[in-house]
């Protein structure tokens, strides 16, 4: 199972396995608010994200955890994962993963090859719908307190 660590928890990074430097990569990672990837998995490689910046969900396989600067998702190769941005601010971050594999013999699966069945919403798209949701009403709120005060 993945893992999602905040400021209290970095102790538990000890349980990400040591690697050389030489054997790791990194992208950087900024996502617009109500921004979401269609999430994958992948065999060999594992992935660290990292957040800077923002706020968020990652889904790992079945679970949903929140994010916020300076949280630490640990994706184990072979899980499925996704991230949505349910902040209103750039999600910004940076992922780290191992890249000391043959990427040819990588195995990169959608949400549907990975779950084997029809794509259903998934719990991060429910949670994308909500926070739209909370948006709209957010903004109809704020227009009815300025009448009240205008």
């Amino acid at each position: 199972m993945g893992h999602v660590l905040n400021n209290r928890d970095f102790a538990a990074v000890r349980a990400v396995r040591s690697a050389k430097l030489s054997e790791l990569g990194y992208v950087s990672v900024c996502m617009a608010p109500g921004e979401a990837n269609e999430g994958h998995s992948h065999t060999l490689v594992e992935e660290i994200l990292v957040v800077q910046k923002g706020t968020g969900s990652i889904q790992i396989e079945n679970d949903v955890h929140e994010l916020q600067p300076g949280s630490i998702a640990v994706v184990p190769a072979g899980q499925f994962h996704a991230v949505c941005n349910t902040g209103n601010v750039n999600l910004e971050g940076f992922t780290v993963f191992n890249r000391n594999v043959d990427r040819t013999a990588v195995e990169l699966k959608s949400r549907e090859e990975h779950f084997g069945k029809p794509a259903e919403v998934s719990a991060l798209e429910t949670m994308q719908a909500e926070v739209k949701a909370l948006k709209k009403a957010n903004k109809k709120l704020k227009k009815k307190l300025k009448k009240l005060n205008d």
